[in-house]
């Protein structure tokens, strides 16, 4: 009787460690050499496996199948995942037989190309710094309506410095919680066609404020 019991055990623990059968309905893949592991059908997280190569360093280069995540209506095809890992660092080196530009030479010879035709993008370094060099760095928002903005939050300080910095907009907005400064260590020119200044004070109960409550204005308003 206690060999009976021990043989259900051990059919039963058998059968929990059987690999599942891949979503494909094909056998599950895996090839072992001494220094890599090629494997297809293994179920992950980012999709079953469609192909993945595993060194023995822990690196892998792996295609999966969609999991329907962020795909568009209907579904289909095209939503699988490409996942490249690896421990240490990444690194390519590109353009290497590419023409080299001359001074203000601004017709593109693209050495990279990352296009993502739908979807967001993020690159995110979680204990390190991004670090963008280049000859010059151009940033645009082309979007219309509601999009077409460019954010820069800075958690502590956000720093520009260059010999010629330049804001120009059809409406600009300079707002200080706290304290300002506007310091000119050579010649300082304001001209304007229009021009409202006043304290706090003023705008509340001086003489400004009888201007705008006659107006039906606001200082937000003006600016």
């Amino acid at each position: 009787m206690l060999w009976l019991l021990w043989l259900v055990v051990f059919k039963n623990k058998m059968t929990s460690h059987k690999p599942k059968k891949p979503k494909d309905g094909q056998d599950l893949e895996k090839i072992t050499r001494k220094r890599y592991t090629l494997d297809s059908g293994q179920s992950h997280t980012h999709g079953m496996v469609n192909y993945r190569v595993l060194t023995q360093e822990s690196q892998s280069f792996s295609f999966h199948s969609s999991t329907g995540q962020g795909e568009s209506a209907g579904g289909g095809p095209g939503t699988g995942r490409a996942v490249l890992y690896t421990p240490g660092a990444s690194m390519e080196i590109l353009g290497q037989g590419l023409k080299v530009k001359g001074p203000g030479d601004d017709v593109p010879n693209y050495a990279k190309v990352i296009t993502a035709d739908k979807g967001d993008m993020l690159f995110e370094a979680r204990d390190g710094n991004i670090t963008l060099r280049a000859r010059n760095i151009n940033i645009e928002a082309f979007g219309g309506g509601d999009d077409g903005t460019v954010s820069i939050d800075g958690a502590k300080v956000v720093n520009v410095n260059a010999p010629d910095v330049r804001l120009r907009g059809e409406k600009v907005t300079i707002v200080a919680d706290n304290t300002m400064h506007v310091v000119s260590q050579g010649f300082m020119e304001i001209s304007y066609n229009f021009n409202l200044s006043a304290s706090s004070s003023d705008l509340d109960f001086g003489f400004i404020s009888q201007v705008l409550k006659e107006r039906k204005l606001k200082l937000t308003d003006l600016t």
